[in-house]
């Protein structure tokens, strides 16, 4: 095979040209990244780097920056996305992590400060794994169970727990929400240990509306992360009345939430014996986050 030697930004600046010509803002570090995939490399590559290519790795980079102009999200295409201090690998059955979500950890980290105490986390519906994980990593001795419908999705949180030394504090649940008894069921698993922490970011995206959503989310998410049904409550109607069972007496609950969404997710969890102590906005200046507690 043979090798040339490039200056990265000559070699992927026709390929940024063809991403701005579509609107795409971070068409430069799109094609770095996808060209640290095609070499299969994991650390970044720089603009005025020169690097050796062989002919292959430029066909493979030239394929991949195609995909992204179908309009597949960079992180579907490279399997990983950044992610509150930490990088997640994610796959087809996982929702890809979003900023929004950080407001999660943000929410968590103000109520509990003491980041040496011992918590136990509840990641219900974790996905990659990302807001449980993230949470381990502030607590240093501190355990978490994931808990997901998907096996490959928990595959991929194995995969992530692993790669961040985290396996040892973390455990992982195959259960539905929509089982009646998936509360007696979790506390089997647990021994009867009930959680400090219960954090989620269940699917509330009213099922009419996904079909309206950008081409990235739509066509890329898994339609089951996103679906909340006819109102984008369905989720919340699931876990709500199962959380008294399994949150410890002063436990916290943290449940991100959709726009407009506060007044009914609240409603429901007062008439599950639930009381509201806090909501955090993200950075749109959107209430995402809703606290309770029990009543």
């Amino acid at each position: 095979m043979t090798y040339k030697n490039f200056d990265v930004y000559t070699l992927i600046k026709p390929e940024i040209l063809k991403l701005r010509n579509i609107g795409i803002e971070t068409a430069n570090l799109d094609c770095r990244l996808l060209l640290s995939k095609s070499l299969n490399r994991c650390e970044s590559l720089y603009n005025h780097q020169n690097i050796l290519v062989s002919e292959i790795e430029v066909k493979k980079f030239q394929s991949l920056v195609q995909q992204r102009l179908n309009g597949k999200p960079i992180s579907r295409i490279i399997n990983r996305r950044n992610f509150w201090k930490k990088e997640f690998e994610l796959n087809d059955d996982t929702l890809d992590p979003r900023s929004d979500s950080e407001t999660l950890i943000e929410s968590t980290l103000e109520q509990f400060r003491d980041k040496l105490q011992f918590l136990k986390i509840l990641d219900l519906g974790s996905g990659t794994g990302c807001l449980g994980l993230s949470l381990l990593d502030e607590y240093p001795k501190s355990e978490a169970s994931f808990f997901d419908i998907s096996l490959k999705s928990l595959q991929m949180v194995k995969k992530n727990a692993h790669n961040l030394g985290l396996s040892k504090r973390s455990k992982y649940i195959n259960l539905s929400w929509k089982a009646n008894d998936w509360d007696i069921e979790l506390l089997t698993i647990e021994n009867n240990t009930k959680y400090d922490v219960i954090i989620s970011n269940p699917p509330y995206i009213s099922t009419d509306i996904i079909k309206t959503l950008k081409k990235e989310v739509k066509k890329h998410d898994p339609f089951v992360a996103l679906n909340g049904g006819k109102d984008g409550l369905d989720a919340y109607r699931s876990i709500i009345p199962k959380l008294r069972n399994i949150v410890k007496l002063h436990g916290k609950i943290f449940l991100e939430i959709g726009k407009e969404q506060e007044s009914f997710v609240t409603s429901i969890a007062k008439e599950h014996g639930l009381s509201q102590k806090g909501y955090k906005k993200d950075l749109s200046g959107v209430t995402r986050v809703l606290m309770f507690i029990i009543k």
